[in-house]
């Protein structure tokens, strides 16, 4: 057993001194090279400005107030059928989970942590409905990647359709799951919220300001870091290293890459379903009632992309279509090195499963001391 525990207690130390490596690179790339950084800032503002908080700040306003006020429960009627037996949840989850479709990666997250703040769900059901509630919108799938990258709205409407169905499947699927283990709570119609109008909109507004302020200047942080650690490592931004890198970080940055550069649609389902690790930051963020296990949401975060990256695939192979299916690189052998795409792809995926055995290595360790 004491072996063990070192084992664990080892395992559990690796992240951290890669934290440490990584912090000092980037604090010495800031000074060395303050205008990347300066750079990356400014890039993140843009974004902010013109993309997030027009796009993000009404729907989050709204997934708020349908909470707040106690409109998902005065709707829960109409999404009883669909919540109980697809998605295996309480009625007053539907206008949520629609407000999570529509509204943008992070409005799921606020509305899934204002119902368990509620006692409206329970932690199970709000841990499960975070695997399946962290959508893009379409106000960035269509107007952003559709009308601005792709020039065409009709290939943003299809976009925001698959993913729209990639969540459905996770979340029927996990559904299903839960049907063996997990009670359903039936709702009462006199437990509905007679919450004050006046008080439920100021309070759904300055939760909404909060929470898109965090992700702006969240943004701002990881653009910022991101331009630094291509300097750091003289990665060409625009390389498959540095895409790949780019769309595993920041989602909005690594579609625009994957759009400027013409790689396969597919890529950019892959990137849009993933959301970024500075998406998932601002998720964890928002979570401020709910524990959640990483290493699960990482996984379904994946299993995401994946659904809609085949979706579009088989799309784009049996119906016409003007976006790019393959790439120019295909006809070419494949290369594994770290220069390449496939040596990238592999080197990626081998981080993300290092990630995921760190964070099991420091749960474990948790629970040994308990």
């Amino acid at each position: 057993m004491p072996k063990k525990i070192f084992l664990i207690r080892k395992a559990s130390f690796l992240p951290l001194a890669a934290v440490c490596t990584v912090f000092t690179a980037i604090c010495i790339a800031m000074i060395a090279m303050p205008q990347l950084c300066i750079r990356g800032a400014k890039t993140g503002i843009d974004y902010s400005l013109n993309i997030l908080i027009p796009s993000l700040f009404p729907f989050m306003f709204l997934s708020c107030f349908a909470a707040e006020y106690g409109i998902s429960e005065k709707l829960a009627a109409v999404t009883a059928p669909i919540t109980e037996k697809l998605f295996h949840l309480p009625p007053q989850t539907g206008v949520t989970i629609l407000m999570s479709l529509f509204g943008g990666y992070p409005v799921g997250a606020a509305g899934i942590n204002t119902l368990y703040k509620q006692k409206k769900i329970n932690l199970r059901q709000a841990q499960r409905m975070l695997y399946f509630c962290v959508n893009p919108g379409p106000a960035f799938l269509i107007s952003v990647v559709g009308a601005q990258l792709y020039k065409s709205i009709s290939v943003g409407i299809m976009l925001f359709c698959v993913q729209c169905a990639s969540s459905c499947i996770i979340g029927i699927a996990s559904g299903f799951s839960a049907k063996r283990t997990e009670p359903l709570t039936k709702f009462s119609a006199d437990k509905a919220n007679k919450a004050d109008f006046s008080h439920a909109f100021v309070s759904s507004c300055k939760d909404a300001c909060t929470s898109t302020l965090n992700l702006c200047f969240m943004v701002i942080l990881f653009s910022a870091l991101l331009s630094s650690l291509f300097g750091i490592t003289n990665i060409p931004q625009d390389s498959y290293s540095g895409i790949i890198l780019r769309c595993i970080i920041e989602v909005t940055d690594g579609v625009s890459a994957l759009a400027k550069n013409g790689y396969p649609f597919y890529l950019t389902a892959l990137a849009a379903g993933w959301g970024g690790i500075c998406v998932h930051f601002q998720i964890f963020a928002s979570l401020s009632d709910i524990s959640i296990d990483k290493t699960k949401f990482f996984f379904a975060r994946l299993i995401n992309g994946i659904t809609s990256a085949v979706i579009i695939f088989i799309i784009c192979t049996f119906v016409k279509t003007d976006i790019p299916v393959f790439s120019s690189f295909e006809s070419s052998h494949p290369v594994f090195s770290s220069s390449t795409m496939y040596g990238s792809l592999a080197l990626i995926s081998l981080s993300i499963l290092f990630l995921m055995f760190t964070y099991r290595c420091i749960f474990l360790e948790k629970s040994l001391k308990n």
